[in-house]
């Protein structure tokens, strides 16, 4: 009981927010649109064949800024990478089975660099909950060094901040997305589902 007061200082509040404006923040997101899209090509039997199988996947590392203007909106940007890992792999015919002969390793990524805007609608001591808005470039590159540029889209649906005065972690549903035009979508409202930590000051 006699440290409730104290830790109770260093809860977040609004006059504690209107003191630490800004805030940065890494996390981590998962992969559900890449592992929706790109799956193992499977073997064709008793035939000489190429296929892309083997695939891994980074999910989604991001860091954000934010400025707090005032207690219930917040100003910044954020930029988010992911990238899928795959091999090429070749096979041939001996003795009427099938052999693999070359497995070669390839890879492409996504990288998105996005204004950010954050609406905080509940807000209390520990609890904060919020929604937000990311939208600005998307970059699809791969291993030959190939690149074409998107718009980024990012969605935060719900977003749940608890921490004290400085530190903090964040869980958040949502989604983001990278697309040249409709037949070229690179990355369709994936990373559903994130974790993070941040500091205030």
């Amino acid at each position: 009981m006699l440290l409730l007061p104290s830790i109770m200082g260093m809860a977040e509040t609004r006059e504690t927010c209107a003191l630490h404006k800004h805030e940065l923040r890494i996390g981590w997101g998962d992969p559900m649109y890449e592992t929706m899209r790109w799956k193992d090509e499977t073997n064709r039997m008793e035939m000489a064949m190429h296929a892309r199988q083997n695939y891994r996947y980074t999910g989604h590392f991001f860091g954000e800024y934010i400025y707090r203007v005032n207690h219930w909106f917040g100003l910044g940007a954020q930029v988010d990478f992911g990238a899928t890992l795959f091999d090429y792999n070749s096979y041939c015919l001996k003795n009427g089975k099938q052999e693999l002969t070359s497995s070669e390793p390839r890879y492409f990524y996504d990288v998105c660099i996005m204004p950010s805007f954050r609406f905080t609608y509940f807000h209390s001591d520990w609890v904060n909950l919020y929604s937000g808005l990311q939208v600005g470039l998307g970059v699809h590159a791969d291993y030959l060094n190939r690149s074409e540029l998107g718009a980024a889209v990012g969605v935060t649906a719900l977003g749940v901040s608890v921490g004290r005065e400085h530190w903090f972690g964040a869980a958040e549903f949502g989604g983001i997305s990278n697309i040249q035009s409709l037949t070229a979508i690179y990355m369709l409202w994936s990373r559903w589902f994130t974790l993070s930590v941040g500091y205030r000051f």
